[in-house]
C-alpha cells in the first residue's frame, strides 16, 4: 500500500512540475532548438550528448559554430557488462588493481577514441544517457592518460537545460553551510567538514547538530551547502531516496528528494553531496540499471538541488572511500576559494588525490552537474 501511495504521489508531483518551464526541461518536453544551445556555449566548452540504443550508440557534438553526430559502434549490453565490471571485479581490491582498469581503457574506445578530431576545446561538457549516467567520465583511458588530464568535465542532464543553469550562476558564493557526521558514526567525515569550515571562517554543524531542520532554517541563505552524509537510493520510487542527517523534534533526519524540491536554494551556487551513492543507484545482477525511470531526469537527487534552485550540484557515484574523500574535498575548496571555476578545481583536486590514491575508485566518483564556472 505504501508504494502505492508513493507512486501516486510521484505521478502528481511530476504532472504539476511538467507545468514549469525548467522542469518540463528536465524530461525533454521543452527541448532548446540546435542554434538556441550553441548561442549559449562559450568557444572554450564542447558537449557531448550520448543516446544509448541496443544495436549502437550515437554522440551528438555540439561547439559554439559546430554540430556533428558520430555513430559509435557500441551496443547497450556492452557498454553494461563493461561498466558493470568496472564497479564490480575493479572495485574489488582497488587498492591493488591497475590504475588503468580494462574496462575503462574499452569504454575510452568505445565512447572517446572516435569523437578526438572533434574534441579542440579545454572544457567538456557531457550528457549521458541510460547505463551511461553509471560511468566516472573523467577516469575514462587510454592506458597512459585519462580523459580529465586534458579536459575539465562537467555533467548537464541534457542540453535543454544549459539555458537555466547559466541563468541561475552567481557571483561570489563565499558563505559555507557544512553539515557532517550526523549519524554520529564516521569521524572522517566530521574532520572533513571542520577542515572545509576552517577554510570559508565558519564553524560547521556536526554531530546531532548536523540536522534536518537545520538544512530547511539555514542553506537558502549560503553560498555552499556541503553535506558529508550518508545517502540511500530508493531504487523502487527515486523520489524517497534520502540523505540521512540528524533528526530533533521537527524532523526525522531523512531529507528526501521530494522534499528537497521544496527548498529555496535560489542564492545557493553549489551543493556538494560528499556521501555514499548520492548520484546514482545501483546495478542489478545483471548489470541493469535498478530503479531508473522515464522521470529519472526530474527525480535525481542532484536535479532535485538544481531544481531547488542551486546552479551546480556535486555528488558521488559510488560509495565512496572517507579518507580520499576528506582529502579531495580539501582540495578542492583550496582550489575554490583561490579563485579556480568549480569544474577545474574539481579536475585539479582528483589529479592531487590520484597522486596518493592512483586506482579511480578513490578519485572519480564525484562528479559536477550544472554550471561549471
Amino acid at each position: 500500500e505504501l508504494t502505492e501511495r508513493e507512486a501516486d504521489y510521484e505521478d502528481l508531483l511530476l504532472e504539476l512540475q511538467i507545468h514549469n518551464p525548467e522542469a518540463a526541461a528536465l524530461v525533454s518536453a521543452d527541448a532548446a532548438s540546435l542554434s538556441d544551445v550553441q548561442a549559449l556555449l562559450d568557444p572554450g566548452v564542447t558537449l557531448i550528448e550520448y543516446f544509448v540504443t541496443e544495436g549502437r550508440t550515437l554522440a551528438f557534438i555540439i561547439t559554439r559554430h559546430t554540430f556533428e553526430t558520430v555513430a559509435l559502434e557500441v551496443s547497450r549490453e556492452d557498454l553494461t557488462r563493461t561498466i558493470d565490471e568496472f564497479r564490480t571485479d575493479d572495485f574489488a581490491v582497488p587498492s591493488q588493481s591497475s590504475p588503468h582498469p580494462t574496462s575503462l581503457r574499452q569504454l575510452h574506445m568505445w565512447l572517446i577514441d572516435p569523437l578526438r578530431p572533434y574534441l579542440n576545446t579545454p572544457d567538456l561538457g557531457i550528457i549521458p544517457h541510460d547505463v551511461l549516467h553509471y560511468l566516472p567520465f573523467a577516469a575514462l583511458t587510454d592506458g597512459e592518460r585519462y580523459l580529465n588530464d586534458d579536459y575539465a568535465l562537467f555533467i548537464l542532464p541534457s542540453a535543454s537545460v544549459l539555458r537555466f543553469v547559466q541563468q541561475k550562476g552567481k557571483v561570489g558564493s563565499d558563505t559555507l553551510l557544512a553539515l557532517g557526521n550526523p549519524t554520529l558514526a564516521d569521524p572522517l567525515t566530521e574532520r572533513e567538514v571542520k577542515a572545509i569550515a576552517d577554510l570559508y571562517g565558519t564553524l560547521p554543524l556536526v554531530g546531532r547538530e548536523a540536522t534536518e531542520s537545520a538544512v530547511w532554517a539555514h542553506a537558502g541563505k549560503a553560498g555552499i551547502l556541503h553535506m558529508a552524509a550518508h545517502g540511500q537510493y530508493n531504487k523502487f520510487n527515486p523520489l524517497f531516496s534520502a540523505i540521512h542527517l540528524a533528526p530533533d523534534e521537527d524532523n526525522d533526519g531523512r531529507l528526501e528528494v521530494h522534499e528537497v524540491y521544496g527548498l529555496d536554494l535560489t542564492t545557493t551556487d553549489l551543493v556538494v553531496l560528499s556521501a555514499c551513492q548520492t548520484q546514482l543507484g545501483e546495478l542489478g545482477s545483471y548489470g541493469e540499471p535498478v530503479g531508473v525511470t522515464p522521470g529519472d531526469e526530474v527525480v535525481g537527487l542532484n536535479r532535485a538541488f538544481s531544481y531547488a534552485g542551486t546552479s551546480s550540484v556535486m555528488a558521488s557515484l559510488w560509495n565512496v572511500d572517507d579518507a580520499a574523500t576528506a582529502f579531495l574535498m580539501e582540495r578542492f575548496y583550496t582550489h575554490l576559494r583561490a579563485g579556480m571555476g568549480k569544474a577545474k578545481a574539481l579536475r585539479q583536486a582528483q589529479i592531487e588525490v590520484r597522486a596518493e590514491y592512483p586506482h579511480p575508485y578513490y578519485w572519480a566518483a564525484f562528479a559536477l552537474m550544472g554550471d561549471p564556472e
